[in-house]
């Protein structure tokens, strides 16, 4: 994770990496990622994070 001034903002980078291709690892991680960020948007800007959505049922 890297944190750099851009004005008055932040931004902020992250970089995963591994050392074999292919990675299911890297695959992954990479799908949750926006959310986690989006989150983290909102909750700076508003205080407040948006509600995950409710794991469907699963059938017995």
């Amino acid at each position: 994770m890297e944190l750099e001034p851009v004005g008055a903002a932040v931004k902020l980078s992250i970089t995963h990496s591994i050392e074999r291709e292919p990675s299911t690892l890297i695959t992954a991680v990479s799908g949750g990622w926006p959310k986690i960020l989006s989150n983290l948007k909102s909750l700076l800007e508003t205080g407040t994070v948006v509600p995950p959505a409710p794991y469907p049922a699963q059938a017995a």
